[in-house]
């Protein structure tokens, strides 16, 4: 099962509103946003996402689990916010993204298809700015639920920034 996800997401594959698989043709895949995703593979190993409906997919894959953290606003980071922070945080919160594409599936706009999540986030470790670039999502509501959820997510604070990370989801539709 797991080469069938591999190979259908390395092959462009993605589902279309009725659920139905469908290959993406070349022509309408983005090499802005292709671009856009090795860098922020390059920085972060994506976050996969599976649809309710996948009949497991993805249950034999190792999910990591981050040691428990101190309470938040403890301490102060020195310099600017560590990529490994970032990432600790977006992973507290991927119940959060994943409700979001919950509703989706709900609503019937199931599919399967990357998206990258970009932050700004002030020394003060609120978000300051959020942008969801989900090609095969454009038509439904999952960037903007993706969107709110993330301004409200705290992160440690630091002394120099803002600090600008973009993060990598891969969601599996069923």
């Amino acid at each position: 099962m797991k080469r069938l996800v591999l190979v259908m997401l390395v092959a462009g594959f993605g589902c279309n509103k009725a659920g139905e698989h469908a290959a993406v043709k070349p022509e309408q895949r983005d090499p802005q946003f292709d671009a856009k995703w090795q860098q922020a593979t390059s920085s972060a190993e994506p976050a996969y996402i599976e649809s309710q409906k996948g009949g497991g997919l993805l249950g034999e894959v190792r999910r990591a689990v981050d040691p428990p953290r101190a309470a938040a606003g403890a301490d102060v980071v020195k310099g600017t916010l560590p990529d490994p922070e970032v990432v600790s945080v977006i992973k507290r919160n991927l119940p959060a993204v994943k409700g979001c594409y919950e509703l989706e599936e709900r609503a019937g706009i199931v599919g399967s298809g990357k998206a990258i999540v970009s932050l700004e986030i002030d020394p003060a470790g609120t978000v300051q700015a959020v942008s969801v670039e989900a090609p095969a999502f454009a038509d439904s509501k999952l960037p903007a639920c993706i969107t709110a959820r993330a301004r409200g997510w705290t992160f440690p604070r630091f002394t120099e920034g803002p600090k600008k990370f973009s993060y990598p989801f891969v969601f599996v539709g069923g």
